[in-house]
């Protein structure tokens, strides 16, 4: 946890490792792992406070609105489809304020 700022700059200048090359999480120490949940919320906590900016509303409001698109996956003997709800109209504000597309009706056919 007491690293030098020196050995953190190292590390954000090295590119990401692929999934494969990573350890396994049986192999992994516990400090790594509280440090990368650490990490993971503080990321997530600066996402909706830029999001909470950029919308204006705090992250409860937002999270609601856009919570009602909703994915769905069907299947036939034909194949999978994914589908996409419509956006209601504080789920469609939401999109705009934040300049998001609005998904997709059909994300992919397979």
């Amino acid at each position: 946890m007491g690293e030098s700022p020196d050995i953190l700059e190292n590390r954000r200048s090295q590119p990401a490792a692929p999934l494969d090359a990573l350890p396994h999480p049986d192999d992994l120490d516990f400090d790594y792992l509280v440090r990368l949940k650490r990490d993971h919320a503080a990321l997530s906590l600066l996402l909706e406070r830029v999001i909470e900016h950029a919308a204006e509303d705090i992250w409860r409001n937002i999270r609601d609105d856009l919570k009602q698109i909703q994915l769905a996956q069907l299947l036939s003997p034909n194949g999978t489809v994914w589908q996409v709800t419509e956006p209601k109209s504080e789920a469609a504000k939401r999109l705009k304020m934040l300049k998001l597309e609005p998904p997709k009706p059909m994300i992919d056919l397979l």
